[in-house]
């Protein structure tokens, strides 16, 4: 029997009607489409204390692992790499709101991580899972993209914080405005005529008017192949587990990770092969837990909670359907290396963007937001107001929590109150209290 028929077989080629043809070719697309963020990555973080190196390192080690194993164990399509909505939430709030460390950052990352691996090979997993409602699942996806769109408001000057307390309205047509706006515009007309690559575009040609403006230098460490790569791998401090105050940012940084992904695996694979006519989806527990291990990993190396991207639809709409997809896709994640240098060019006003269109997709749609009733409503309104206020999510989650399991009481609707979303009320209140 020939290697490539034993590589066929393993991953069911027959089974999903799969090509090597086909597979390379979604590789390739969802590659292009998700390689932004080995330049967003280091540049968001480098602002909050990273290393540039170190963290450009983490980022290709942690997302090629990642990707391979998903792709050899879990048998799945999807390509994985640190979440912009966890970077960013871990440099502008976390560590420039907050002031923690990057190394205790890191901590809180990795123990978000166990948690999601605790959860995924017990039956607790389920519960969790069903605990918090559909509609504050999209809630939180919506407070998270807004949280994003803030984040790049911020770096354009158009909205105005002091730490994580909101100061104003800024200028909306300055020269980093109007990057801005060039970078969110080019991403949208690249994606209408289905051009690959349309953020990793955007973001080059963001950067090219940049330097034209005369905001394209930075004082930020440039990268280069060199020992400072290793310089973050295995710095996080562990011990920051036992400070109360970061309680609830753990919480966070699971809650995005664990039903950021269910979402994502659910929404990918609908309609496909990939997902059985009852609605489940094979190797689920193998597919969980390479997301989980990857941030447990990525945290050790030096970056962010690692995430399936939604970006692998790009590959799956090509016709991906096997492991063999994102073999692919974490090849070329390691080649990323050769272009070290060009990372030097890129200016962290280049990726607002790529961060507002990033916020924009996790925004529920409109079918979607007609099935919410008022207390839904309600609810994912305080979060969004309390996004805005604050600057931070985990303050968002709480009290949109807490709205919800008000409103059920109000309502004597007793039997509608889950102890697993009190339990995580309670987690997130004590979080809150010792960041006061």
């Amino acid at each position: 029997m020939s290697i490539a028929r034993k590589i066929a077989e393993y991953f069911e080629f027959a089974k999903h009607q799969a090509n090597f043809r086909t597979e390379i070719l979604a590789g390739v697309s969802t590659f292009l489409a998700l390689s932004y963020i080995f330049v967003v990555n280091p540049t968001i973080l480098a602002e909050a204390g990273f290393n540039k190196s170190a963290v450009l390192f983490a980022t290709i080690a942690a997302s090629f692992l990642a990707t391979f194993f998903m792709g050899l164990w879990a048998k799945k399509p999807f390509a994985l790499a640190p979440g912009l909505e966890m970077n960013a939430y871990v440099a502008f709030f976390v560590i420039a709101g907050l002031g923690f460390s990057w190394q205790d950052a890191l901590g809180a990352v990795f123990w978000s991580g166990i948690i999601f691996m605790i959860l995924t090979v017990s039956n607790i997993r389920t519960n969790v899972i069903k605990a918090i409602p559909d509609k504050l699942k999209s809630g939180l996806s919506l407070s998270v993209g807004f949280f994003l769109i803030l984040i790049a408001l911020r770096i354009a000057g158009i909205v105005l914080y002091e730490g994580v307390k909101f100061q104003g309205i800024g200028l909306f047509f300055s020269a980093e405005a109007v990057i801005l706006y060039f970078g969110i515009a080019l991403i949208l007309i690249l994606q209408k005529f289905k051009i690959k690559g349309a953020v990793l575009i955007s973001i080059i040609c963001a950067s090219v008017l940049a330097h034209a403006l005369g905001i394209g230098s930075t004082n930020i460490e440039t990268v280069a192949l060199s020992g400072d790569m290793l310089s973050a791998v295995f710095q996080l401090n562990l011990q920051v587990i036992f400070d109360l105050r970061i309680l609830s940012i753990i919480l966070v940084l699971f809650l995005v990770d664990f039903y950021g992904s269910i979402a994502k695996f659910i929404g990918l694979t609908r309609n496909t092969s990939i997902m059985n006519e009852n609605g489940t989806m094979q190797h689920t527990e193998e597919t969980l837990s390479v997301d989980g291990i990857g941030t447990i990993v990525g945290a050790g190396l030096g970056t962010t909670s690692i995430t399936t991207f939604v970006e692998s639809g790009v590959g799956i709409k090509e016709g991906g359907r096997t492991g063999f997809t994102a073999i692919t896709i974490s090849l070329l994640m390691l080649l990323f290396l050769v272009l070290t240098p060009l990372i030097n060019l890129v200016p962290l006003i280049a990726t607002t963007g790529a961060l507002l269109w990033a916020g924009l997709a996790l925004f529920p749609s409109k079918e979607e937001l007609k099935t919410y009733t008022n207390l839904d409503k309600l609810s994912v309104i305080v979060m969004v107001v309390s996004v805005l206020i604050t600057f931070s999510l985990d303050k968002a989650m709480l009290f949109g929590f807490v709205i919800f399991i008000l409103g059920l009481i109000a309502s004597r609707r007793f039997k509608d109150i889950d102890v697993y979303l009190v339990a995580s009320t309670i987690v997130l209140l004590i979080g809150t209290i010792f960041t006061l």
